[in-house]
């Protein structure tokens, strides 16, 4: 079975892939942007390895969320499901450096 790290994992899309991904009998780490979101994700998502807090809309967050996940070993998949900027005042537009792709990130699974 894999080894998953899902960020956003508290609650939506996140928390359903951890949980049907647990049932499937996949070793899954969560991830919520406070100690609260993590907790929550722990009881919500029963069998999970653990949860990693950091909040990803900042860089030393990003940052940390890493260095935490990477000192956990090696994962097979990264699904990323944390959304942020929601509740931004501004809008983000598409740029020659950031095209619409890049509002999207997926890892692939490592060999």
């Amino acid at each position: 079975m894999a080894r998953v790290f899902i960020t956003g994992s508290s609650d939506g899309l996140g928390l359903m892939a951890a949980k049907l991904l647990i049932e499937q009998g996949h070793e899954v780490v969560l991830h919520g942007r406070n100690e609260g979101r993590s907790r929550d994700a722990l009881l919500a998502a029963v069998g999970a390895q653990g949860a990693v807090t950091g909040d990803l809309s900042t860089i030393a967050g990003a940052t940390t969320v890493a260095s935490e996940v990477n000192k956990l070993g090696r994962f097979n998949a990264v699904i990323h499901s944390a959304g942020i900027g929601y509740r931004e005042t501004r809008r983000w537009r598409p740029s020659p450096e950031f095209p619409a792709s890049s509002r999207s990130m997926c890892s692939r699974p490592t060999s």
